[in-house]
């Protein structure tokens, strides 16, 4: 058995045997707390921190942790320890147990737990150490208890503390390890707080989007039966004023009703297509099997008027099968095929394609031409509503096709993005 030796003062103090932690059925559990509580740390400590730490044990160079003292143990053990004998007083403490309760051990040796204990929860911990003392087992931090403890000045602090239950022939002890919880219940109360704020914040932004989707509604209830109303007007004297009066109007003037006709059906078309995005995030999705192959040739079928007179090569791979709304679909495939019909009518061979591959480990459809395509950079405004990266005069729309598609895509929890150069052509891609 390898010897600690310490020294208090000026002299030299008996040195301490302890193999190791006693047994617990040995019967040296009350010796070995006995010598630890003799132990140097148990005389009067000076106020100098060099002489406290003469008084420590220091173990040798080459000693194992069984040629440490039993108080070096306590010690290492990073959260306080208080042991405590059957009659309730105080018999072993730890460094940790000093630096959390703000006693010395010579304070607290012998005193009665309760002094650790907040004033108004003392009569009832006489209690609960008899009910442990008659039913003990071991009791782990962390099993949901509100407890509390009380340092020397009296402060109080939120405390873990387990419980385990040491017996011998002679006497029963219980060893209280307690944690100082201050930190966490300061930030699980931010936390809570926290999250009343959030809650807080979800329900008036719930109320702000319900306002606006009544708003939108009124909006779109407007729009659908106080603007075509004009709309209509327009167009119809417009038209009866070239058919039947023709004949007497200036060259001139006929080409202007022209015009108003031309530009109210512009405008009907774009109502629509307002009409058709502020319904899209109120409109319930229909999802079942769609045959895509099909929903694309049925496309190509309606848009042929679009491509008479011209020389289109198209092409179309393999497109599997999805899960989606095909009303909604469809809208997204005669969009984008319609564009690239249209972007590509300068081309003396318009070529488009028509695929389906693997992106970012998800599966892509997209549509390829070679048009005239459109720089990068204007990238991000393809989806905004009534943006244009070519000019009306040029290729006509309303500007919303593409934030139909994307708000159609977005429903689906897909993504919609493009691919071009300037004169190169362009390719839009999708994942449902």
């Amino acid at each position: 058995m390898r010897v600690l030796r310490t020294e208090v003062g000026n002299g030299p103090q008996p040195a301490l045997a302890l193999g190791g932690l006693p047994s617990k059925t040995s019967g040296n559990t009350e010796s070995a707390m006995s010598s630890a509580r003799q132990s140097p740390r148990s005389h009067p400590r000076s106020s100098t921190p060099k002489a406290a730490t003469q008084r420590r044990r220091e173990p040798v160079a080459d000693s194992t942790p069984s040629d440490w003292g039993f108080q070096d143990l306590l010690d290492a053990v990073p959260d306080a320890l208080v042991c405590v004998r059957q009659d309730g007083r105080i018999t072993l403490i730890n460094r940790q147990a000093e630096t959390l309760f703000g006693y010395t051990q010579q304070e607290l040796l012998g005193q009665p737990v309760e002094v650790l204990v907040p004033e108004q929860f003392r009569s009832a911990h006489v209690g609960h150490r008899s009910h442990f003392e008659a039913h003990p087992k071991i009791r782990p931090m962390g099993t949901g208890l509100d407890l509390s403890a009380r340092r020397k000045d009296g402060t109080e602090f939120p405390a873990e503390i387990s419980l385990s239950p040491i017996k011998t022939d002679r006497q029963f002890f219980v060893i209280a390890v307690i944690r100082d919880i201050t930190d966490r219940r300061k930030i699980q109360e931010e936390l809570k707080q926290l999250n009343a704020g959030l809650e807080q914040r979800v329900l008036e932004r719930t109320a702000e989007l319900n306002a606006a989707n009544k708003e939108l509604e009124a909006f779109s209830y407007s729009v659908s039966h106080d603007l075509r109303a004009p709309l209509r007007s327009m167009q119809g004297f417009s038209k009866i004023l070239l058919e039947e009066h023709a004949p007497h109007l200036p060259e001139e003037a006929q080409r202007y009703l022209r015009l108003v006709a031309e530009n109210c059906a512009q405008m009907g078309c774009l109502v629509d297509d307002l009409l058709t995005f502020s319904r899209l995030s109120r409109q319930s999705l229909n999802r079942r099997h769609v045959s895509t192959a099909a929903l694309v040739r049925q496309c190509l079928e309606e848009l042929q008027a679009e491509r008479e007179g011209r020389s289109v090569a198209i092409t179309v791979g393999d497109l599997p099968d999805c899960l989606a709304d095909s009303s909604l679909l469809k809208q997204v495939w005669m969009n984008l095929l319609s564009n690239a019909i249209k972007f590509t009518r300068t081309r003396r061979r318009a070529e488009i394609e028509i695929g389906c591959g693997q992106a970012q480990g998800a599966r892509a459809y997209y549509v390829k031409d070679n048009g005239v395509g459109f720089d990068m950079q204007d990238a991000d405004k393809l989806f905004g509503v009534f943006q244009r990266l070519h000019r009306a005069e040029d290729y006509e729309g309303t500007g919303v096709g593409l934030a139909i598609v994307q708000r159609i895509i977005y429903r689906h929890g897909g993504r919609v993005w493009a691919e071009a150069a300037v004169n190169q052509g362009a390719t839009f891609f999708f994942t449902l």
